[in-house]
């Protein structure tokens, strides 16, 4: 049987139910039957949760989450992995992770780099494979100029690392209590966005791309302001409404400023493979605010909701 978390209403997290006695999932062709061993929380979770948003599924009950790190239980014989192998991924539309049996097609896997824990390979997924698409929609290239929105943040954390990996200049926006943290990830410059206007900050020296996880009142007007004619601005699908996507597509496609792109995060083992080896080489690294057991899920999301942690909490499910 399966341990998971659920929900059959959506509302605030006290909908969220700690079941035990669930059947294992089936597991099809080209499929992996995973023993999940951690997962983490993001923003999507809670909104999900609560109904918001044209990325809701309406079919209850739903299981939150789209990390997994466990280890493989079945698979096809002539599958990459094999039973025994430890492995991390996202799953589809970003759901049916809180889960301590869980099934994922082998093309959403990566093995997890050897002496690297659960828990850290479970901050990955959907936060690293969000800032790796991001940049690759901007369409960067080395020794460019990329601002950060929330360099502190789940997925702002590997956006700066990343980047820099990439070899971009970097600045980031995050609170003053962050700026050393935020530096010592690679950042060339902070901006204290509490204290500070970045836009006044960097109004004589644009941006080649702006990658904004977070869309906060205003600061759209504010990005594009900094950005260079020819550049990118990257929104992240979650936190917009459709209006908001049609109207900056509709912007782009009309050569109206700078390029409008939106990033919808989607599993892929072959990007979270290449971010594996960057962990591996110590060029990236997870950020972990706290590791709480599945039945904390609703403290951990509540916490996500409230914002202002450093990096990702993490669930931990193996008993």
């Amino acid at each position: 049987m399966a341990r998971r978390v659920q929900y059959s209403c959506h509302g605030d997290s006290s909908v969220l139910q700690l079941v035990t006695d669930q059947p294992v999932p089936a597991r099809k062709a080209g499929q992996v039957l995973i023993d999940n061993h951690a997962t983490s929380t993001n923003p999507v979770d809670y909104k999900l949760r609560e109904g918001l948003g044209w990325l809701a599924d309406p079919r209850l009950p739903a299981v939150p989450g789209g990390d997994v790190a466990g280890v493989v239980l079945e698979a096809d014989a002539s599958s990459a992995f094999k039973p025994g192998d430890r492995v991390f991924g996202l799953t589809h539309r970003c759901v049916g992770a809180y889960t301590s049996r869980i099934v994922l097609p082998e093309a959403a896997l990566a093995r997890i780099p050897e002496r690297k824990s659960f828990e850290d390979a479970a901050a990955f997924p959907l936060a690293a494979l969000t800032a790796w698409q991001a940049l690759d929609l901007a369409r960067v290239q080395p020794g460019q100029r990329v601002l950060v929105h929330a360099g502190a943040g789940g997925v702002g954390t590997f956006t700066v690392q990343l980047a820099k990996a990439r070899g971009l200049w970097v600045a980031a926006t995050c609170s003053a209590r962050n700026a050393d943290f935020v530096k010592g990830l690679g950042a060339d410059e902070v901006v204290d966005y509490t204290a500070q206007d970045f836009a006044e900050v960097y109004k004589e020296r644009p941006f080649d791309a702006v990658l904004d996880a977070i869309v906060r009142d205003g600061y759209e007007k504010r990005s594009l302001s900094v950005l260079k004619r020819s550049g990118t601005y990257v929104h992240h699908m979650p936190s917009l409404s459709l209006g908001q996507i049609a109207k900056g597509f509709f912007k782009g496609a009309l050569g109206l400023g700078p390029r409008y792109r939106v990033v919808l995060v989607s599993p892929n083992g072959a990007q979270l493979t290449e971010i594996g080896k960057l962990w591996e080489e110590g060029k990236v690294k997870p950020v972990i605010a706290e590791v709480l057991p599945l039945d904390k899920a609703a403290e951990a999301q509540d916490r996500t909701k409230q914002g202002h942690n450093r990096g990702k909490i993490v669930l931990k499910i193996a008993e």
